[in-house]
């Protein structure tokens, strides 16, 4: 531990009784109390401004602005069933974005980037699939994923297909808006930057920033799709943030598009790659054939 640190340390009078540095976190105990610190990542300024919009939702945050180290809270984290977490994860984040959004005035030359930045992805792995397929057209005997993509290649064009639809759409409905609504994106989702103890507590706010709140919701989704569906997550995140119908077309352009599955020399690797994508796509599909009012829109 440097000079640096035991200043911060003897200046919030802090007493330690024990140091345990876990990964890039120093845990710092007292006899009734912990701490954490942390190199700073500018989280001082978030941490006022979620106050600000009373947002309490993360731990008592002890830092001096312009220190290179934040401290705060440390907080034990009590078991909680995976499946409840998540949920709880969905309330935290639909009440982050409630509580900070604003209107702002649209940048047609952001949107634009936006729209060309996604249509541009989606061709580049439209064409990936296309090489890829024909490639394995050629193929006398096909490899079990070779043989798992051919079987699904028509959902990962149908998909994209979609997802093209959905960008075009927004695109042609955005431009002749006045305004575009943004709020603070905790942008680092993770079930284990939830915390519980005596209330919930979302933690890790490095990469925070304003913007459209559907990529949250889009992160979240793509990392725990397996365990959720995505109708459970809309009607319990709308719960407190109703989503506009542009956000809605935008947030299903994004969940549309594939991933590239990189093959390699480890077929049941690249096996289970594939069908956790080809699934991934058919739950995304299938609550759009199943939620037309929401899909239509």
């Amino acid at each position: 531990m440097n000079d640096e640190l035991r200043k911060i340390i003897k200046k919030r009078g802090i007493h330690p009784i024990s140091y345990t540095k876990k990964g890039k976190v120093y845990i710092i105990k007292e006899k009734k109390h912990s701490f954490v610190i942390k190199l700073n990542t500018n989280n001082y300024d978030i941490y006022k401004y979620l106050l600000s919009r009373d947002f309490l939702y993360f731990p008592e945050n002890f830092s001096y602005k312009n220190s290179n180290y934040d401290i705060y809270e440390y907080i034990p984290d009590i078991k909680e069933e995976y499946e409840q977490k998540l949920e709880d994860l969905i309330i935290i984040i639909s009440k982050l974005h409630s509580k900070t959004s604003y209107r702002r005035e649209i940048d047609l030359d952001d949107i634009k980037s936006i729209y060309e930045d996604t249509k541009s992805k989606i061709e580049k792995i439209r064409q990936y699939y296309v090489r890829l397929n024909d490639s394995i057209d050629k193929e006398l005997f096909l490899s079990p994923v070779n043989y798992l993509l051919a079987r699904n290649i028509s959902l990962i064009y149908y998909a994209l297909d979609l997802s093209n639809k959905y960008i075009d759409e927004w695109y042609k409905h955005i431009i002749k808006e006045k305004g575009l609504r943004v709020a603070l994106l905790h942008n680092n989702i993770s079930i284990d930057h939830l915390i519980i103890d005596d209330k919930k507590y979302l933690i890790s706010w490095d990469y925070a920033y304003f913007n459209n709140p559907i990529y949250d919701i889009e992160n979240l989704y793509r990392k725990y799709y397996y365990y959720l569906e995505l109708q459970d997550v809309l009607q319990i995140y709308e719960k407190n943030n109703k989503l506009y119908n542009l956000e809605y077309k935008l947030l299903f352009a994004l969940l549309l598009i594939p991933k590239i599955i990189d093959t390699s020399s480890n077929s049941l690797l690249d096996i289970e790659k594939t069908n956790t994508e080809i699934l991934y796509l058919n739950k995304v599909i299938t609550f759009l054939k199943n939620n037309k009012e929401i899909s239509e829109k």
